[in-house]
């Protein structure tokens, strides 16, 4: 007996047994889903059906490639609107973004000389693109650095950007543009897919990897989460909201060149409802308009709920009325959720929190 009490205390105590995985609970899981999507999959899967039995065409291919090229725009600008949204801001201006973006575009290329259409698309692109830049740091200065409103900066740039559009245009469509600007750029296929709809792959793409592998990206979160937690962090939150908002402001004006090659005009009345679909679309999509919180497929995965019940209206011809209120109505749900989300998420355990990681290692970097 004493020799194998000697033996189990030669070879010291007996190693911990890892702690086993929680089981699988279906509750945990639905309020995960839940705290990161909202009710956005259910109604998405319900409208899918309801649609595809009682219009066929809406699942036809034809219908699908309409789909994918509405979505397109609508999914750009909802990110957009994300990035705003993160950092506890709004963008009311990518409206007023699109349509001088649009009016800019047209009216360079109108105005370039006709015998390189090359240039021409290429002076008009950078024209919109810069009008995108300069609206984006404008809002950013005004909220950043000056602590205005970002509802009443980017409402009043938003109409200021709109009025400058009509004026320049004359209140009618720029016409006239390249023939080559509408075949590559508007109905072309990229691998067989639609342009636009490349674009937004590029897009979702880019802005995943901005938010989810970037120290840009941690910080506009923390910022959003909690702006003096985040200084105290070393967080430079000027810059954080500077970059942030003027890569929003530069995806409403790739918007806009994107529509201007689509209709191949440029009119300045096109972005007049993407301030409330796409904020109707992030906060659907699960982004919290608390900001700190958000992902990229939740607004896409609400762009997509928005565009597939605009067309599927338009297929079974309900009244263009009916669908402004249906829209009311969502924006209206989609704030409900969002307060119920915040609920759910304060008063989860404290098992499902997510990790902290290190926003930054430059202390005193934001001076």
């Amino acid at each position: 007996m004493q020799t194998k009490t000697a033996t189990r205390a030669a070879r010291g105590p007996a190693p911990a047994l890892a702690p086993s995985s929680p089981p699988f609970n279906i509750g945990n899981l639905v309020r995960q889903q839940f705290i990161a999507y909202g009710i956005l999959p259910l109604l998405l899967i319900v409208l899918i059906i309801t649609f595809a039995v009682v219009e066929p065409r809406f699942i036809s291919q034809t219908n699908i490639i309409n789909v994918a090229r509405q979505v397109s725009f609508l999914g750009i600008i909802a990110i957009a609107q994300m990035l705003y949204l993160i950092t506890r801001n709004y963008d009311l201006s990518n409206g007023g973004t699109v349509a001088l973006s649009s009016i800019t575009c047209a009216t360079v290329m109108v105005s370039a000389p006709q015998e390189n259409p090359a240039l021409a698309i290429l002076l008009g692109c950078l024209a919109a693109l810069l009008i995108g830049l300069i609206v984006g740091i404008i809002n950013a200065v005004l909220i950043a650095v000056f602590k205005v409103s970002s509802f009443m900066v980017t409402l009043g740039t938003g109409f200021a950007a709109t009025g400058v559009a009509l004026l320049f245009a004359g209140g009618v469509p720029v016409t006239g543009l390249p023939v080559e600007f509408s075949r590559n750029f508007g109905t072309s296929l990229v691998m067989g897919i639609p342009f636009p709809t490349f674009m937004l792959i590029l897009v979702f793409v880019g802005a995943y990897v901005l938010l989810n592998w970037t120290r840009l990206g941690r910080q506009a979160y923390a910022v959003g989460g909690n702006e003096k937690a985040a200084y105290q962090a070393g967080v430079n939150v000027n810059r954080t909201l500077i970059a942030v908002m003027v890569m929003g402001s530069f995806l409403a004006a790739l918007v806009g060149v994107m529509i201007t090659a689509r209709v191949s005009t440029g009119e300045a009345n096109i972005g007049v409802q993407y301030p409330m679909e796409s904020i109707i679309a992030a906060v659907i999509g699960g982004i919290a308009l608390a900001g700190g919180e958000g992902r990229v497929s939740g607004a896409f995965m609400g762009a997509l709920f928005i565009v597939l019940l605009n067309n599927g209206m338009d297929l079974i011809r309900v009244q263009g009325y009916v669908q402004d209120i249906l829209l009311g109505a969502l924006l209206i749900l989609a704030l409900l959720v969002d307060r119920v989300r915040t609920k759910i998420r304060v008063t989860a355990p404290a098992t499902n929190l997510p990790i902290q990681v290190p926003l930054t290692s430059d202390k005193g970097e934001n001076k």
